[in-house]
């Protein structure tokens, strides 16, 4: 698979394109439907954080997606310009809680945690969101 980069306007229907680019880059790969399927979750996540935290109604900004392999990780990498966002500060959610006090969101970053084996974050340049997601790989090419 080679390293590909697509950049997507701040837009909820660009939640689509995000999935579809990530899941061809995947299937280059080799990797299974099950990984795959935590894959796109993990992305739709982000992406609509991207677009309704961290971009919000700017349709003039947009974000970036990067899609790597390195020896058997499957490596996403999204980067968009603003303030900073660290979601891996974010405390860890009591999921029992969650659902017992009938709260409607806010699982996002527990769903990512679930789903991918790593997630990190970097602010670069002092305006730089950078977020990586990667999946360890059992049945790749």
């Amino acid at each position: 698979m080679e390293d590909e980069r697509i950049f997507l306007k701040s837009d909820l229907a660009n939640l689509v394109k995000a999935r579809v680019f990530i899941s061809k880059k995947a299937k280059e790969l080799g990797v299974d439907e099950t990984d795959i399927t935590k894959i796109e979750i993990s992305c739709d996540e982000w992406s609509a954080n991207v677009i309704e935290h961290g971009l919000g109604d700017k349709m003039n900004k947009g974000f970036s997606i990067e899609c790597r392999s390195n020896g058997n990780k499957f490596i996403i990498i999204y980067e968009h310009e603003g303030e900073k966002f660290n979601p891996i500060e974010k405390q860890v959610v009591n999921v029992d809680n969650h659902f017992s006090e009938m709260k409607e969101r806010g699982l996002g970053i527990y769903i990512m945690r679930e789903m991918m084996d790593e997630i990190h974050y970097e602010y670069c340049d002092d305006k730089i969101n950078r977020l990586t997601m990667v999946k360890h790989l059992n049945n790749a090419k």
